[in-house]
């Protein structure tokens, strides 16, 4: 039997749950699937998507996005979430989301893609660096609670 990979979004509540194991290596506060749908659906209400790298029916790779207007980037997309399954990493899955998120955000009329990661993960950095993304700022945030 060969490997079949599919590029698509998770759209019921079923896929969601699905998408728990590989986003949980990126975010480990999620507590449980369901915590995980939930939070999902919350932020579907803001425009957000999950778009996956299925093989054989499980995903392997996840992009969560939402097209976003704002004064300093005008039209764009923002990648919330980009992590590929430990396992599956190195087999081009990032790169075919992120190809796939700028297909989508020319496809709306945007002007970039934006994404955010942390100033110590320097292996992200390169690797956003190979997919052509620059750096352009330092970006600032304040616990509130």
């Amino acid at each position: 039997m060969t490997d079949t990979l599919t590029l698509r979004h998770a759209e019921t509540d079923a896929d969601v749950m699905a998408c728990f194991d590989v986003m949980h290596q990126l975010r480990p506060q999620l507590n449980s699937a369901e915590d995980f749908l939930a939070r999902v659906a919350l932020q579907r209400a803001q425009g957000y998507r999950l778009l996956g790298v299925w093989e054989n029916g499980k995903a392997v790779a996840l992009a969560g996005y939402r097209r976003i207007d704002n004064l300093i980037h005008g039209r764009f997309i923002y990648v919330d979430d980009l992590i590929t399954d430990e396992a599956g990493r190195g087999h081009g899955h990032g790169e075919r989301l992120l190809a796939e998120l700028g297909t989508l955000g020319r496809a709306e009329d945007c002007q970039r893609l934006v994404l955010d990661t942390a100033l110590a993960n320097a292996l992200a950095q390169r690797f956003y660096f190979r997919c052509g993304l620059l750096a352009r700022g330092l970006h600032f945030s304040m616990e509130l609670a």
